[in-house]
């Protein structure tokens, strides 16, 4: 590393303290890539919460420790910043974007709101083939699971299928859902309860699926972010409802919350990342993504600090740790539950959101 370089490493650390450790991480960038980049980015976070912290303590921190490169997350719950600014032509800050969804990703995508991945930056190659396009990469698969209060339900009185969310009466007590209605399941799973079959749920029929919601509306909760979902379950305020896998896992790990989740009929998605046009560090933007993929030691420590894997050709499942297979999107659990339709949400979400947002406003 030279003078400059490591220099520029030390202010960034001092900058983005925590995150960096500049004397410890490895090298995964090439030399070029290193001395190509500089500066602040900042980066579109659709995830905050237990998910931001695992990375400012893994892949990020690595990445400042790297290219001294000082970071920024902007937290936003889903993709309605970016869209409006992107649609109005306004001055973005983002240099670099999760999209929460794979749907969000195409939209964007077909929008023509971002740059084609650089290959001299991100190398592809390194990722599973149907992982990537030329837009973007698929990172950090991630479950959308039926969760409960062990307190409240236990043994053969346990919940089994995400349907159980609407029995009132085998499962009694308020239901936690996600104030938004896509990655949340929350359409899929009055479709289910209501007898669709797996394979038949999109399009998604939402006369029924409203109706269906009907009948638990005046005993759900509605959360906003993935830590509030856990929070209200763990403490009893919510007898059973849907949350992320990772934050279960988080807090049934570090905090020994009386949480469990089930994965039949449950639902999947992974967040993409990628570049915006229009990003004032285009390059560091790139790079970041190129150094998310490399730094295999680092995805390691992040699948150990919250389970959601990348489709990074040289880590397997086996590679996270014997006692994570449980939690990994993967196997059995991946069989027993259901991927969420990005298609489908690409072409159809403005509709669904407006239609949401009415139905939860009516009393």
């Amino acid at each position: 590393m030279t003078y400059s370089r490591m220099a520029a490493v030390a202010l960034a650390c001092a900058v983005s303290m925590p995150l960096c450790s500049a004397a410890t991480a490895a090298e995964v960038l090439s030399t070029q890539i290193r001395d190509k980049v500089s500066g602040e980015l900042i980066w579109y976070d659709a995830s905050g919460g237990a998910t931001t912290r695992a990375r400012e303590e893994t892949v990020t921190k690595d990445f400042i420790a790297e290219t001294g490169i000082s970071v920024r997350g902007d937290y936003n719950s889903d993709m309605t910043k970016f869209f409006a600014a992107m649609d109005g032509g306004a001055t973005i800050p983002w240099s670099m974007i999760e999209f929460p969804t794979k749907g969000d990703f195409i939209r964007a995508r077909d929008a023509g709101y971002l740059l084609k991945l650089d290959p001299s930056m991100v190398d592809v190659t390194k990722l599973q083939l149907g992982s990537y396009d030329e837009y973007g990469v698929d990172v950090m698969r991630y479950g959308i699971v039926l969760t409960y209060n062990t307190e409240k339900f236990s043994g053969a009185n346990a919940p089994t299928s995400l349907k159980d969310i609407y029995d009132l009466e085998r499962f009694p007590g308020k239901r936690c859902m996600f104030k938004y209605p896509q990655f949340g399941a929350v359409l899929e799973s009055a479709l289910l309860a209501d007898g669709v079959g797996r394979g038949e749920l999109y399009p998604l029929d939402l006369d029924r699926a409203f109706k269906k919601l009907d009948t638990i509306k005046s005993e759900t909760l509605w959360w906003g972010n993935g830590d509030e979902a856990v929070r209200l379950i763990s403490s009893g305020d919510c007898s059973i409802g849907v949350a992320w896998s990772g934050r279960v896992y988080g807090a049934v790990r570090n905090d020994k919350a009386p949480l469990a989740m089930v994965w039949q009929d449950s639902l999947y998605s992974q967040a993409v990342y990628a570049v915006p046009k229009g990003a004032s560090n285009a390059d560091a933007g790139q790079a970041m993504i190129g150094h998310f993929i490399a730094d295999l030691e680092g995805q390691k420590a992040l699948v150990r600090e919250i389970p959601y894997t990348t489709a990074i050709s040289a880590l397997g499942v086996e590679d996270y740790g014997d006692d994570l297979a449980e939690w990994l999107i993967a196997g059995d659990n991946e069989a027993k539950a259901i991927v969420e339709d990005a298609g489908y949400y690409a072409k159809n979400l403005t509709d669904v959101v407006d239609r949401f947002n009415r139905w939860i406003a009516l009393n």
